[in-house]
């Protein structure tokens, strides 16, 4: 087994010569959907599986609510965007490999909830902070609401009280025709 760093979209790897081809996390941040699908579905053999785990932010939440909590994370989907990539691809990546062909297209969705001061709840903090200058040149938030948002995230994420529902990751795979 061996590890290669490459070009998602132009693998330079042979054609049709992998059972299996698993995309984690790639249509969400880059945004060119058509050209990754294109590679992905070269990569796999006739008969072959593609799976794939994208993120939806439909569930990203926190409990009890908290409008700066809201705020940053409504920035960082902006942020997202603004970069070209979509946060909610994990909405669409069912669609998109049943309408390239894939067979047997089936999706599971996965979210956990977290609690007490588990390190996934400052995932928001994490994410805001290397999205932070497209966050501020953006518009999405000034510097001073940025951090005030951060402020009361961080308050959020050690307060044992609070209950953070991750985003759904949706895992979808379908077989390609023989």
């Amino acid at each position: 087994m061996s590890i290669i760093e490459g070009d998602a979209f132009n693998t330079g790897l042979p054609a049709g010569d992998f059972d299996l081809v698993h995309v984690r996390f790639l249509f969400a941040p880059v945004g060119r959907d058509a050209e990754l699908l294109t590679e992905v579905l070269r990569l796999v053999r006739p008969g072959g599986i593609i799976a794939t785990q994208e993120p939806d932010a439909s569930c990203w939440n926190v409990a009890p609510p908290d409008p700066s909590w809201t705020k940053l994370k409504m920035a960082i989907l902006a942020a997202f965007r603004a970069g070209g990539g979509d946060f909610d691809a994990g909405c669409r990546t069912f669609g998109m490999l049943r309408a390239a062909g894939l067979r047997q297209v089936s999706q599971c969705n996965a979210v956990l909830a977290v609690t007490g001061t588990h390190p996934y709840k400052k995932l928001p903090l994490q994410f805001a902070a290397s999205l932070r200058n497209r966050i501020i040149e953006g518009g999405f938030l000034s510097e001073p609401q940025l951090d005030g948002c951060l402020a009361d995230a961080a308050a959020v994420a050690e307060d044992p009280g609070s209950v953070m529902t991750t985003f759904i990751v949706t895992q979808v795979a379908g077989q390609k025709a023989s």
